[in-house]
């Protein structure tokens, strides 16, 4: 911690950069200046500051001490070989880690590498795999387009990183083998903090799964037009715990609160209808702490 503050590094682009900003900005810890301006960004909460490091590079930011805390792929922390604690998986920046040859290829297997050369932005993650695979190749590290290697002659094979399989399809690649998964986690240094941080860190969690929650959920109000209607809407109405009712000013009508699933909306919708509920207003949740 410096001058009262804790340090939390964020990727200052990539896929994880947006996606990070709009979260933290969700749960109440925006960022107050943009990565295109400064490496050191001030954020909503007076208690934390940020640093806009590369993906890659959180690890060490972490490992070290230089941050408290920060938000990276498990791809990079296997990667890099951090002790860094996953706190919380932020649920975006899903992808796979895969081996992939050209379309044309004969290879079937990585076995069938044995020999080859292999491009990658992940040497340390595809050295691993070759050797728990026991297959000895050449590791090739580029810093991008890894996709382009084979077409180029310079390599037999990449290990890279997959998300829809779009580039891979756009450069006459198939997959042969995932190798591991990966998303965005939070991560706390391995070592002990101060409890002050401790605590910070712990409210940044809480508030960013309440944000995660919230995803998969939707707030449902509607009324009852009499005591018959609300029996027969509360049987077929889901909610997190017990729907919340309130009389209305016109006798024999009720209010009724409740969350459910997205995923239920258009089901419960048409149940709730049938059953007599009318004036429906459906919602969506920023946060959901349990």
């Amino acid at each position: 911690m410096e001058n009262g503050k804790i340090r939390i590094a964020i990727p200052n682009k990539g896929v994880l950069c947006q996606p990070a900003l709009e979260m933290l900005k969700k749960a109440g810890f925006a960022a107050l200046d943009s990565p295109q301006d400064t490496l050191c960004a001030r954020c909503e909460d007076e208690r934390v500051e940020y640093l806009f490091v590369r993906a890659q590079d959180v690890p060490r930011y972490v490992d070290s001490g230089a941050a408290c805390a920060g938000i990276t792929g498990s791809d990079m922390l296997e990667e890099t070989g951090s002790s860094a604690r996953r706190v919380l998986d932020l649920g975006f920046g899903r992808c796979e880690i895969a081996l992939a040859v050209p379309e044309a290829s004969e290879i079937k297997s990585v076995e069938s590498l044995e020999g080859k050369r292999i491009a990658t932005k992940l040497p340390a993650t595809a050295r691993k795999y070759l050797k728990m695979s026991g297959v000895k190749a050449e590791i090739l590290e580029l810093s991008g387009a890894t996709e382009i290697a084979p077409a180029a002659s310079l390599a037999e094979a990449v290990i890279d990183h997959v998300q829809t399989g779009r580039t891979l399809r756009a450069n006459r690649l198939r997959k042969v083998a995932t190798i591991s998964e990966s998303s965005a986690f939070l991560v706390m240094s391995g070592k002990k903090c101060l409890e002050s941080e401790e605590e910070i860190v712990q409210e940044l969690c809480l508030l960013l799964e309440g944000v995660n929650k919230a995803k998969r959920l939707k707030y449902l109000v509607l009324n009852a037009p009499s005591d018959k209607a609300l029996q027969k809407i509360l049987r077929v109405l889901p909610s997190m715990e017990s729907p919340t009712l309130m009389r209305l000013a016109k006798e024999g009508e009720w209010a009724v609160q409740t969350v459910i699933e997205a995923r239920q909306l258009p089901s419960v919708v048409r149940k709730v209808k049938l059953a007599g509920g009318k004036d429906m207003l459906v919602m969506p949740l920023e946060k959901v702490i349990l």
